[in-house]
């Protein structure tokens, strides 16, 4: 049978493509899967089966669970299988098709680190792909939810997204392959089923060719999710650090860009609205992130854009500073070359980060100050505020560098000491 012959060579190839030193299959038990598990038995591949009881359907979540662990005992198949009890998670209510698929995936990932390369097999195929795409667009989703399921996208592999349910099925008749129909499939309780049993046989009536338009849309829609996706990781560091999007750079972004860019900084969509709105803010502003997954802490407003802090900080070496006596003053003077009298001057000289409710008197002003208002009032960046040295005596602070001088260690002729700072 041709569909038998091309399927299986599909399969191989698409495994040669995606090597991995393990396979894990996401097994239920129905059709797609079962296919799933049979051509994996054909390859020299290692593998196991994951398999995850919900006890929402009684006996029949059982026999689906014990046609599996018969079937892989026979066949010395490793399984996994986690039996958990899905109808206490929503006795308070919830939506429990993403709360099962949460615990689901959350099942499958403790497995996937159990190796240096491992991936996740799931039997999804094209007429999911396509219900997928009407889903998206009812829900008013972006062009990465419409465009639809990749067959790689780490850690997951799904290699039946060119083929229909139909040619799985008939595969899997051909081959004599056993499985069990979920009849909650029949249900029209939930959206994808209301499309998938009642709206798109309806549509296809009417508009026979409307799957080959929605498979060219997707393909469009790829190119266009990847081209985004790669402009807005242009804007991101690697490795990791401290940057600054510039205003004038995210005006040019469109809205898909903007939500790739925040995605791949593991930052949730529901900042993209807030942070952009930032930008209207007075310089100084903040967000704070509170993501486990990104590596950034905080988001600042700065004159020119958006500043990105990171969560763990690389420790800053202090500026570099010499000294030697002169015999005379120069015409023009800097904040990064000081003038001292060195018999107003007590111990050594140093660096270090300033503290809060450390104080100066600096030149041209009566009385001191503390360094937080100093910076507030030169109109520091925020964000750099804790990253400002002092270069101090055993007594007191004689620089803040780059902004101002003390006033009670200035030199009022020559000779001096002189202190070339090297920020």
């Amino acid at each position: 049978m041709e569909l038998v012959a091309n399927l299986q060579a599909s399969f191989a190839r698409t495994l040669r493509k995606y090597n991995a030193e393990h396979y894990y299959l996401a097994v239920s038990g129905g059709c797609d899967s079962m296919v799933l598990l049979s051509l994996f038995q054909e390859q020299d591949k290692h593998f196991t089966v994951l398999h995850v009881n919900y006890n929402l359907r009684g006996e029949e979540s059982d026999k689906d669970e014990t046609l599996l662990r018969d079937y892989c005992k026979i066949k010395s198949i490793p399984i996994y299988v986690l039996n958990y009890d899905l109808s206490a998670d929503l006795k308070d209510g919830g939506n429990m098709q993403s709360t099962a698929r949460k615990i689901r995936y959350d099942f499958f990932k403790t497995f996937l680190s159990k190796h240096k390369t491992s991936m996740l097999c799931l039997g999804h195929h094209k007429d999911d792909q396509e219900e997928s795409f009407w889903l998206s667009m009812a829900r008013g989703g972006g062009l990465r939810a419409m465009a639809g399921m990749n067959t790689f996208n780490t850690p997951f592999l799904r290699p039946f997204l060119n083929y229909t349910k139909e040619e799985l099925v008939s595969y899997a008749l051909a081959q004599k392959i056993i499985w069990r129909e979920d009849q909650s499939n029949q249900s029209n309780k939930y959206a994808r089923n209301i499309w998938r049993n009642i709206l798109l046989p309806q549509l296809k009536v009417k508009i026979p060719d409307i799957s080959e338009s929605v498979e060219i849309l997707q393909r469009h829609f790829k190119q266009q999710v990847k081209y985004d996706r790669k402009l807005s990781r242009s804007y991101i560091p690697y490795p990791a650090q401290d940057f600054e999007i510039r205003a004038s750079d995210l005006s040019c972004m469109n809205s898909n860009q903007w939500i790739e860019f925040l995605d791949q900084m593991n930052i949730g969509k529901n900042l993209a609205f807030p942070l952009l709105n930032l930008m209207g803010s007075e310089n100084g502003k903040k967000i704070i992130l509170n993501s486990e997954d990104s590596n950034y802490q905080t988001v600042w407003k700065r004159e020119n854009g958006l500043y990105f802090e990171l969560k763990d900080q690389p420790p800053s070496l202090p500026p570099f500073f010499y000294s030697y006596i002169v015999d005379s003053f120069p015409k023009e003077f800097s904040k990064t070359e000081l003038y001292l009298n060195p018999k107003k001057l007590k111990g050594i000289l140093s660096i270090r980060k300033w503290e809060n409710g450390d104080r100066m008197l600096p030149v041209g002003l009566k009385g001191s100050k503390l360094i937080s208002d100093i910076l507030k009032d030169d109109k520091a960046v925020a964000s750099n505020k804790s990253k400002h040295w002092v270069l101090v005596d055993e007594e007191k602070i004689i620089s803040l560098l780059g902004y101002r001088i003390d006033q009670r260690s200035i030199a009022d002729g020559a000779p001096c000491l002189k202190v070339v700072i090297e920020l």
